[in-house]
């Protein structure tokens, strides 16, 4: 896997996978995460894995699979995400608002740690209400040091004046964040935050045109200097998997 990836797309909810294929084309994108859309991050779980899984096995490498499971499914989560696992996903994806639990509950420590064992990062998309507060994700993180967390949207989106004294902590080294629905100005200040190899490029797309937000992350951040955020960091986690 080599080139530039894009850390975040739904696959489904009005993008098929040639409305994906060709900008990628288009903007020079290598690779991108393809996650299941919010109906089956809410409720048919293993349906949708196994769907993402299916496009990605047809989609010849270009699509990097993640898996999602609800907390609330208790024993059964942890099966879902062992078999999406198995099948070759590479991440786990929460949507705290829409699944209806926090980061920080305990139904959510059995998955926490099983994909800590796999070596699955867990994405988490921030906002929109307080179920997606960033500093739930932090916490979730210092609470499970041998897991990889991705904090979605770098927090900002609904939550930019929580990130404040998130960063006046040090953050932890398990913590990665990603750059889907951030401003583009704002993007160096994350790096600095972070660190350059713990910051992921991603357009939410297709929320987000993915060309649009690559040209205007390029225009701060450019690929040359900057090749860690524009799938290196990504990439590395992903070959712990």
């Amino acid at each position: 896997m080599s080139g530039i990836i894009d850390g975040y797309t739904t696959l489904g909810a009005g993008l098929t996978p040639d409305a994906l294929l060709k900008p990628m084309d288009g903007a020079g994108v290598e690779h991108a995460v393809i996650a299941p859309e919010e109906r089956e991050l809410a409720v048919f779980n293993a349906e949708g894995n196994d769907r993402i899984l299916a496009e990605a096995a047809r989609a010849a490498g270009r699509f990097i699979p993640a898996c999602c499971a609800t907390p609330w499914r208790g024993d059964d989560a942890v099966a879902i995400i062992e078999r999406a696992a198995a099948d070759g996903a590479r991440l786990l994806v929460f949507a705290p608002a829409v699944q209806g639990f926090m980061m920080t509950d305990d139904i959510v420590s059995p998955l926490l740690a099983r994909a800590g064992e796999l070596r699955l990062p867990v994405y988490v998309h921030t906002g929109p209400h307080s179920m997606g507060a960033p500093s739930q994700t932090v916490l979730a993180a210092q609470r499970c040091p041998d897991t990889r967390f991705i904090l979605g949207h770098c927090g900002s989106t609904d939550h930019a004046l929580d990130m404040i004294p998130i960063a006046a902590r040090q953050l932890g080294s398990n913590l990665f964040l990603e750059t889907s629905l951030v401003r583009p100005w704002a993007l160096p200040s994350y790096l600095e935050l972070a660190g350059a190899d713990r910051v992921i490029f991603g357009s939410a797309a297709p929320r987000n045109d993915l060309a649009f937000e690559l040209e205007q992350a390029q225009s701060l951040l450019p690929l040359q200097e900057h090749p860690g955020f524009y799938g290196k960091n990504l990439r590395r986690i992903l070959g712990e998997v």
